[in-house]
C-alpha cells in the first residue's frame, strides 16, 4: 500500500528544513530562513511502514510554511539591478541591502528629515577649537561665528556670543592690570 505523504526538503542555501503540501510538489518555494527559491521535488512516495517508522503523519505538516504565501506562484521574485552599486535585487525592494539606496519617497522623505536633525544637532554644539577661538581671540572668533550664523548654523549665534562676552571680560582685565600698574608704579 503506497501513502502520499507532504514533502519535506532541506534549503540548500542555508540548510533550513521545509515541510510543504504534496499540493505544491514541483513548485518552487521561498524559504523562511533566507529568503531564497527553493525547487521542491516531485511528489514523495513513501511505504506505510516507512511513514509509521519516521513518526507517523505528524512529523509532517505544513511547519513553518503556510500553503498560500509559499505556494501561491513561483516564489522567484523578480530583479533588477541596483541603479547606484548595480547589485541584483528584488525589483519591488524600497531599499538596497547592498549599498543602501533609498528608492521608496517615503522612507526617502523620513530619512532625509532624520539627517537634518543630526546635522543640526551637530550644528548645535561648539567644538573645543570653538571655544578657545571665541574666549582666546574674541575678534576673530565673533567675525567667525556671525560667517556660520549667515549659513544657518545655529552654533554661529552662540559664538557671537560667547566672543562678545570674552572681549568684555578681557577688556576688563586690561583695565583692572593697566590700573593696578599705574597705582602701583
Amino acid at each position: 500500500m503506497e501513502l502520499s505523504v507532504p514533502i519535506s526538503v532541506k534549503c540548500p542555501h542555508c540548510g533550513k528544513r521545509l515541510k510543504a503540501p504534496d499540493s505544491a510538489a514541483g513548485k518552487k518555494a521561498k524559504c523562511p530562513g533566507c529568503g531564497e527559491a527553493v525547487q521542491l521535488p516531485k511528489e514523495q512516495v513513501f511505504e506505510a511502514e516507512e511513514v509509521v517508522e519516521e513518526g507517523g503523519d505528524d512529523e509532517f505538516g505544513l511547519g513553518n510554511l503556510s500553503e498560500s504565501d509559499a505556494y501561491g506562484g513561483p516564489a522567484e521574485e523578480a530583479r533588477k539591478p541596483c541603479p547606484m552599486c548595480g547589485e541584483m535585487i528584488v525589483a519591488s525592494a524600497a531599499k538596497c541591502r547592498y549599498c543602501g539606496e533609498i528608492f521608496d519617497e517615503t522612507l526617502k522623505r523620513k530619512e532625509k528629515k532624520k539627517k537634518k536633525r543630526e546635522v543640526a544637532q551637530e550644528d548645535s554644539e561648539l567644538t573645543v577649537g570653538d571655544w578657545v577661538g571665541c574666549i582666546l581671540c574674541s575678534g576673530i572668533g565673533c567675525i567667525y561665528g556671525l560667517v556660520v550664523a549667515i549659513q544657518g548654523k545655529p552654533k554661529g549665534w552662540k559664538m557671537v556670543g560667547i566672543s562678545i562676552a570674552a572681549a568684555i571680560f578681557w577688556t576688563v582685565v586690561r583695565t583692572v592690570l593697566e590700573l593696578t600698574l599705574q597705582n602701583g608704579g
